[in-house]
């Protein structure tokens, strides 16, 4: 812990001029961190991943030489989108662009913002306690009243050519007026050998009756932990999909708020992961008015040593009644060393509602294999087949096209990959 006390104390020592709320924020979250530290085997929504390697690896934060060995670095995108671009934990204006109607606010702009810097000591998430304390770089995307895009916006996180082991710690606050819609693509990619972590917190806020279809696309090499807060207003709509391949140790806090009623949020997922790659994501659902409606739908595809976790919640509040609500999981083990933990929860407490939840992992159905090849189908392609169906399930509830057509070619290459092996 005590590495991290000297991160937080060359941060501000480089960051002098900061506020002093900033300062005292950041020593208020860091001492309930040091309180909490980081979750062990004892820790029941956390008890099936080890998160020593976080203590154990001396990550320094991003500086202003991770940004120059990056120079030369040729952004690519998904599409003709709207973009935002993060190089190693730097915001580049320059290779941004977003439409009239759309507002960009840095750091210090954030601090007018007390939704997005405001931390509650009783917060119990140690990874939201070390991201408020060593928030390097934080954006706020503000959309107007009544604006309705025809094209994603593209954020995206980059990382490469990195010297050392180094950390970044970015809030991302994604504000919807009213009557607006959207789409946004939040990207996390890299190229990079050396070991590193982001750690990562987002926060939507969708005004009245305004949608968003939110795709958080997650390919990083290195650790990534992630909390992702949204909250819905009356009639507001949220149709999200998460996708993630390559990291090492993936952990993600996904929680929605119904703050109205007639809100919706569809929730979609998709994680691959092969070798020693470790999963691990938790849902949370909070039905805190009447007539609201949410659906989840997460499948994971593990090889090789991999291990994977769906801890997925439902909340129906007293009084919230009408609430209409699903959540399925379903796991793909394509290796018998594989391993999926899977725990599907709901907690009732109106009476009046329509809630169902199921969870199911297992292998390829040998029926469905014999049947393939005896169309003349070799067992390699049938297997990937079957996996690209199971898999493209979930892509296919993706709006965007292109967006959806770069996912399924991911999810192809990916197996492609396996089946090279």
């Amino acid at each position: 812990m005590q590495h991290f006390r000297l991160e937080l104390e060359t941060l501000q020592s480089k960051w002098s001029d900061e506020p002093n709320t900033l300062s005292l924020l950041r020593q208020k979250a860091f001492s309930r961190f040091i309180e909490l530290g980081f979750p062990t085997k004892k820790w029941e929504d956390w008890q099936f991943t080890d998160f020593s390697p976080f203590d154990k690896t001396e990550f320094r934060m991003a500086s202003a030489e991770d940004l120059n060995s990056a120079k030369d670095y040729h952004i690519q995108s998904i599409g003709n989108f709207y973009s935002i671009v993060i190089l190693n934990g730097h915001y580049q204006p320059q290779l941004s662009h977003v439409p009239e109607g759309v507002t960009i606010q840095t750091l210090p702009d954030l601090l007018l913002i007390d939704e997005l810097i405001d931390f509650s000591p009783s917060e119990e998430n140690p990874f939201v306690a070390l991201n408020t304390s060593l928030m390097n770089s934080g954006l706020a995307i503000g959309i107007a009243d009544g604006i309705k895009l025809t094209k994603p916006i593209h954020y995206q996180f980059l990382t490469t050519n990195l010297t050392d082991m180094v950390m970044n710690h970015p809030r991302l606050l994604i504000q919807m007026g009213d009557n607006a819609s959207v789409s946004i693509i939040e990207q996390y990619n890299s190229d990079s050998s050396k070991l590193y972590w982001n750690n990562c917190v987002t926060i939507v806020k969708i005004g009245l009756n305004s949608s968003l279809n939110h795709y958080r696309i997650l390919e990083d090499t290195g650790y990534y932990t992630g909390s992702m807060e949204y909250h819905l207003q009356k009639d507001a709509a949220l149709n999200a999909t998460y996708f993630s391949k390559s990291s090492k140790l993936f952990r993600s806090n996904v929680r929605i708020h119904f703050q109205g009623q007639n809100a919706v949020a569809e929730l979609n997922g998709l994680s691959l992961s092969k070798d020693n790659q470790h999963v691990d994501m938790q849902v949370i659902v909070d039905h805190q008015h009447p007539h609201c409606t949410s659906n989840q739908y997460f499948k994971y595809i593990l090889d090789d040593y991999a291990g994977g976790v769906f801890n997925g919640r439902v909340i129906v509040r007293k009084n919230s009644q009408k609430t209409d609500s699903s959540q399925t999981n379903k796991n793909l083990l394509l290796s018998k060393t594989a391993s999926m933990h899977s725990n599907p929860q709901l907690e009732i407490y109106a009476d009046d509602v329509r809630c169902s939840h199921g969870s199911s992992t297992g292998q390829l159905d040998e029926d469905a294999l014999y049947y393939l090849r005896t169309r003349g189908i070799d067992i390699s392609a049938a297997h990937q087949l079957m996996v690209e169906g199971f898999g493209g399930e979930v892509l296919s509830k993706i709006k965007d096209e292109s967006t959806s057509a770069y996912l399924h070619k991911q999810l192809t290459t990916w197996l492609e990959e396996l089946n090279n092996e």
